[in-house]
């Protein structure tokens, strides 16, 4: 098994990229290194310790201890929405089996790990059960619950599965408004697009009542090294409402395979009485369905998101000390 620094993992990133591709039941987006090592980088620094990451024939352990604690937590560990467990799920769990081991060896104590990310009775849960006889500590904890939109069968398909009245109002906003278009602007320059962003952001409701995730630096921080690492790699997808020359409202996500994950959307609060969040969401439906993406993210559950929402997909967390 190889253990490397973090600065060998960021540059064989693209080999973790594509075990976490091969990972059945994870979330493709957020077990990503890009989310990852954006969120280590700008959420945890303060509280991550020595990293824990393994890698051996393509199946790979992403674990960062966390002071004081000293359990060995994802990378992201504020939502967890994603694993650190990469390839094989019957392969890693072997893997973690004998990393901690070894390390509890060499330390003299064992190890605690939190392993996030998880569906219930999916396949990286049924072989992470395999630690729990035995184990000195085994507890399982609600994880963040996901909403997601299902395009397999196209936009159509998914518009008559919603409830009469929410298609009378998709009907509505599909009226033109004067003077009203929607830009695609995911190729700009990444520092004029952050720069249109926060501009939107702070001439917001949320802004003003003082809610809004952009006014906590560190979060700030994250959401713009995803938006950059997203523009390096071909894979943001920024949709801007826009009138005579003004920006009024922006959609901001990104894909990872199949799978759109969305990550922020905001609208001036002059223009709230427009539907402009709901236009941008339809929008961006139809030219992600158009492009031939499966799954729409919508990320953690909120009430507003449910009309939109084909599944509301359970998550689980493990503890577990060998």
């Amino acid at each position: 098994m190889n253990r490397l620094t973090l600065a060998e993992f960021r540059e064989r990133s693209a080999e973790f990229a594509a075990a976490v591709a091969s990972t059945p039941g994870t979330c493709r987006f957020c077990s990503g290194p890009l989310w990852q090592l954006a969120a280590h980088d700008h959420l945890h620094p303060a509280v991550a310790g020595e990293s824990f990451i393994i890698e051996r024939d393509g199946i790979w352990l992403l674990f960062a201890m966390q002071e004081p604690s000293g359990i060995h937590f994802p990378l992201e560990a504020s939502w967890m929405f994603g694993c650190p467990l990469a390839g094989d799920p019957m392969a890693a769990v072997a893997l973690l089996r004998e990393a901690a081991d070894r390390a509890a060896v060499e330390r003299g104590q064992p190890l605690a790990f939190f392993v996030g990310g998880l569906v219930p009775d999916g396949p990286v849960h049924r072989a992470l059960r395999t630690l729990e006889q035995g184990s000195r500590c085994w507890r399982e904890y609600p994880g963040m619950d996901v909403m997601q939109i299902d395009l397999g069968e196209g936009l159509e398909a998914w518009r008559e599965r919603r409830s009469k009245k929410f298609r009378r109002t998709l009907r509505e906003i599909a009226e033109p408004l004067p003077g009203l278009e929607i830009v695609d602007v995911s190729k700009e320059d990444p520092d004029a697009l952050y720069a249109l962003l926060l501009g939107i952001q702070r001439d917001s409701y949320k802004w003003r009542e003082g809610t809004d995730i952009f006014q906590i630096p560190e979060y700030a921080d994250f959401y713009r090294a995803l938006l950059e690492g997203l523009h390096a790699s071909g894979d943001l997808r920024m949709l801007v409402a826009r009138r005579e020359g003004v920006d009024l409202a922006h959609i901001f996500g990104g894909v990872a395979g199949g799978t759109y994950r969305g990550l922020q959307m905001s609208y001036r609060d002059s223009v709230r009485d427009l539907a402009l969040g709901n236009r941008l969401q339809i929008e961006n439906l139809r030219r992600c369905a158009d492009e031939g993406i499966v799954t729409y993210d919508l990320g953690m559950h909120a009430s507003y998101k449910e009309r939109w929402t084909d599944r509301w997909e359970k998550r689980i967390g493990v503890l577990w000390v060998g």
